[in-house]
């Protein structure tokens, strides 16, 4: 499972149409995702049995339980559990209600939304000031630079009604849909709260909100803790209280699940998924999760200002043997950025494949490379850092094989493991070559939307790019936003600004005393622990 999808600060929203096909899927029916699979099936369940408590593993550690300030999947997981947005998503990534217990969108310009009855985990109910507040709060580049991304220029917001607030966009939208939701841009939360909390996300300022958990602990670096909000509107969760714990060490988690300690754990490592799934009843659910891994290379930090260099490593990353061999086939070797399942959406696998097939191609060639190198200025080798997050273990597997095939002309990569925090914190700090793993939380979020955007965080400045993809942004049909997307990244792999390497899958480990209920890549973007069942 990738763990980021982080924004740098000050990021803008763009505007991303992609037309009636897309926005018709609001209102079609969940379905699971491709790809998905789970070892061994389902197990039987009781319709009436509860827990005491439910305890999760989780592979990466939060320092704050804000998402406005934290790209790291993991803030998003947690907060699902506490905090809703006006809408949100279900197994396919539809629209579906949420505070909002009904909408209409007029000209995809004007949003209305009518409010349903619902109470904080303080205790006060919800009105449209609060609502009004919470939206003005999440698109704000300043106090929430990592939910701002997803806005698009808002004219106004205001509550037209009782129970009604209405978004007016500066320019039409058909995807603006999915951003007042807790898997992109959004989560409702009390106005005076947001006025009066210190550091929101903090041990002292824990999350409110109307989710079906409240926070009631959160130990950085250890645990969070929940009680089961009985003030809920929707379906109740069968855990009265949940723990989740920060366990980035996969040995240690697998202990924890092989002795019973965790009832779900994420990030089952490939090599380890044979001992996972020994453990007596317990099912592996796997899923494409369209995760993007590659390396970026920033073009103002020498020597990988140079075109030569950045394609060198590039043609000695063997992706092949990186996805079949190290990851045991369960990633594709990309030779994109966007996954072809996304370049689809609105088209046709057939248009996505196209698309894919007019980028460049750069090979695993070791010949290629030493002979592209001695036209750079350090034609005899250098050295040079790769960091990755101690959270994805398999980025470090794969940086040592690709220090292997550095090592053969001349290049020494010095492998190192670093906190995921301080991983997600790094980008545009400099450093010549960086992993970057995107994880698109809904299916309208396309990692060049970010990757080759205006806040870019390898810091390129190349004009035509970015205006590609800012006229992709701009796209009225998913026709007309695949053709500028493809020619951007054509653009961007032609520089060499990176060097794509795998599409991946995630699985996660559900142990014998529950189940769950439409498992998909995006699980843990909606209520998911009302969506977990006591097994019989």
């Amino acid at each position: 499972m990738s763990i980021t999808r982080r924004r740098t600060r000050g990021a803008l929203a763009t505007t991303l149409a992609l037309g009636l096909t897309l926005a018709l899927a609001a209102c079609a029916p969940s379905t699971p995702a491709p790809g998905a699979s789970s070892t061994p099936g389902p197990a039987t369940t009781d319709a009436t049995k509860e827990l005491d408590q439910l305890t999760v593993g989780l592979a990466a550690s939060a320092e704050t339980l804000d998402v406005a300030n934290s790209g790291l999947m993991v803030a998003y997981t947690i907060a699902a559990v506490a905090q809703e947005g006006l809408v949100a998503i279900d197994d396919s990534g539809a629209i579906v209600p949420a505070l909002a217990e009904s909408w209409e969108a007029k000209d995809n310009t004007s949003f209305v939304y009518t409010l349903r009855e619902a109470t904080f985990s303080d205790g006060t109910p919800v009105t449209t000031d609060d609502v009004v507040a919470s939206i003005d709060h999440y698109r704000d580049a300043e106090k929430a630079p990592s939910t701002a991304y997803y806005w698009p220029a808002v004219k106004s917001v205001e509550a037209t009604g009782e129970r009604e607030v209405t978004i007016t966009l500066e320019a039409p939208s058909a995807t603006f849909a999915w951003t007042p939701s807790a898997a992109a841009g959004l989560f409702i939360a009390p106005k005076k709260w947001l006025e009066s909390a210190g550091t929101i996300g903090s041990p002292a300022d824990l999350l409110v909100g109307t989710g079906p958990y409240t926070i009631t602990e959160f130990v950085p670096g250890s645990h969070v803790t929940a009680k089961r909000n009985d003030a809920y509107w929707g379906a109740k969760g069968r855990a009265k209280t949940l723990r989740l714990d920060f366990i980035t060490d996969d040995n240690t988690r697998l202990l924890a699940f092989q002795d019973g300690s965790l009832d779900l754990a994420f990030n089952v490592p490939v090599d380890q998924a044979d001992q996972w799934s020994k453990v007596a009843g317990a099912r592996l659910e796997t899923v494409d999760d369209s995760s993007w891994q590659g390396l970026m290379f920033n073009p103002a930090t020498k020597p990988f200002d140079e075109l030569e260099v950045r394609q060198a490593v590039a043609h000695a990353i063997d992706r092949d043997a990186i996805a079949t061999g190290l990851l045991k086939g369960k990633a594709t070797a990309a030779t994109g950025i966007t996954a072809p399942s996304q370049l689809a959406i609105g088209t046709s696998t057939a248009d996505a494949e196209a698309s894919i097939g007019q980028l460049p191609k750069v090979g695993f060639d070791l010949d290629a490379a030493r002979a592209v190198l001695a036209k750079s200025s350090v034609p005899s080798g250098f050295s040079t850092t790769l960091a990755y997050p101690d959270s994805m273990p398999a980025l470090g597997r794969a940086s040592l094989a690709i220090a292997e095939q550095l090592k053969q002309i001349g290049i020494t990569l010095e492998v190192k493991q670093i906190p995921v925090s301080e991983w997600s914190n790094s980008f545009g700090n400099g450093e010549g070559i960086q992993w970057m793993s995107y994880t698109p939380p809904v299916p309208t979020d396309w990692p060049t939307d970010w990757l080759l955007g205006a806040y870019n965080p390898e810091g390129f400045t190349d004009a035509k790019i970015i205006n590609l993809q800012a006229a992709a942004a701009a796209a009225t049909t998913p026709a007309e936003r695949l053709a500028k997307v493809t020619e951007a990244t054509r653009l961007a792999l032609e520089q060499q600004l990176f060097a794509p390497v795998y599409w991946g899958t995630s699985t996660t480990a559900v142990g014998s005393r529950i189940t769950t209920e439409g498992f998909s890549q995006y699980f843990f973007q909606t209520p998911w622990p009302t969506r977990i069942v006591p097994t019989a």
